[in-house]
């Protein structure tokens, strides 16, 4: 159980680095897809990981279409 609560929280914590330095590289280069930083974002990375990631990335690209 430790390790599972240990794991969420370590993917939480690299998807507000990934979502910040996603947000300020996609910004610098002109494209404006901004991901925000809230509960739910975090809790569905935090459950998913790096699909979670992807999958925030992607809503964010489609409502901009």
């Amino acid at each position: 159980m430790k390790d599972l609560l240990l794991n969420f929280l370590l993917r939480i914590v690299m998807g507000v680095i990934g979502i910040y330095t996603c947000n300020t590289l996609l910004g610098s280069l002109g494209i404006a897809v901004y991901a925000g930083m809230n509960l739910l974002n975090l809790l569905i990375i935090g459950i998913l990981g790096v699909s979670g990631f992807g999958l925030v990335f992607a809503v964010a690209a489609f409502s901009i279409l």
